[in-house]
């Protein structure tokens, strides 16, 4: 009895370890096979392939599949993020434009902070690159976001960025204003339903007045990120062609669930893209 009690004790420290090892362990070098890296993550998650769910929720979905290196870095150092978009096996090298880019990679840790929305430029072969530095520690979710013959996909992995003590935090409680580098902006929202469809108004201003002559950005007057407080889903959201006032920026949205939301509205003024943070509640 004592010994197999002894072993099952190993058997429960050894599976401790491996997932400690996983979650900070060091970060990869650049020297590490691309291969070898991205055959060996493109495992690591569940693919969302059915047609109910929302987008961002695995590596592979509709027969496509996001293979991406390194996923373990060091907070602070600068990194190349590599990554290929695959289907049936073999590298995507035509993307249509999606808001005027053929490839949006959205990094965000999973409590929510950390927002950025890149875009990254691709080689011959079909493998996209850019910097990317991580200056705090955690979980990120790295998103990519793209269009192949007229069909939008979004695909999602996690990077591990080690250096220190991360604390899991929820989402900031609903507010209906927010301030981003002397701008203030407002949302009103219609009551808000789980999957009913809704129009979101963004007023902005600066110093009191209402933001004049607001510069298209991404093909639109502004691009709007939307992710569900827990697994991260990432909600497509399309803006509306017609709006009220011209510092009014409106968006349709569709929540699936009951649930807080983390909204990312960006912007351009003056020749500058700015962002603006929300959490929105969906009641149950």
């Amino acid at each position: 009895m004592k010994i197999g009690l002894f072993v099952l004790g190993l058997a429960a420290l050894f599976a401790v370890s491996v997932a400690i090892g996983s979650a900070v362990g060091p970060a990869e070098t650049e020297s590490s096979e691309m291969e070898e890296t991205m055959d060996a993550h493109g495992g690591h998650e569940t693919t969302a392939g059915a047609a109910h769910q929302p987008a961002g929720l695995g590596v592979s979905a509709d027969a496509y599949t996001l293979r991406l290196t390194p996923t373990q870095v060091e907070r602070g150092e600068e990194r190349v993020l590599r990554f290929r978009i695959e289907h049936d096996g073999g590298a995507v090298t035509e993307f249509d434009k999606l808001h005027e880019r053929r490839m949006h990679l959205i990094v965000v840790r999973r409590d929510g902070t950390g927002f950025r929305h890149l875009h990254p430029e691709m080689d011959a072969a079909g493998t996209w690159a850019l910097p990317v530095a991580f200056s705090q520690p955690g979980v990120y979710r790295v998103f990519a976001d793209f269009a192949v013959e007229g069909e939008q996909e979004t695909l999602a992995t996690d990077v591990f960025a080690s250096g220190g003590k991360f604390e899991a935090r929820p989402f900031p409680a609903p507010q209906p204003d927010a301030e981003t580098e002397g701008y203030e902006v407002d949302l009103e929202a219609e009551e808000l339903v789980a999957g009913k469809p809704v129009a979101l108004s963004f007023a902005l201003s600066e110093e009191g007045h209402p933001v004049e002559e607001l510069q298209p950005y991404l093909g639109a007057d502004g691009h709007l990120v939307a992710l569900r407080e827990g697994d991260l889903a990432f909600l497509h959201v399309h803006p509306e062609e017609e709006h009220g006032a011209p510092n009014e920026i409106v968006f349709e949205a569709e929540f699936p669930t009951a649930g807080r939301y983390r909204l990312y509205l960006q912007f351009r003024h003056d020749g500058a893209v700015r962002t603006a943070e929300f959490t929105v509640e969906v009641p149950r």
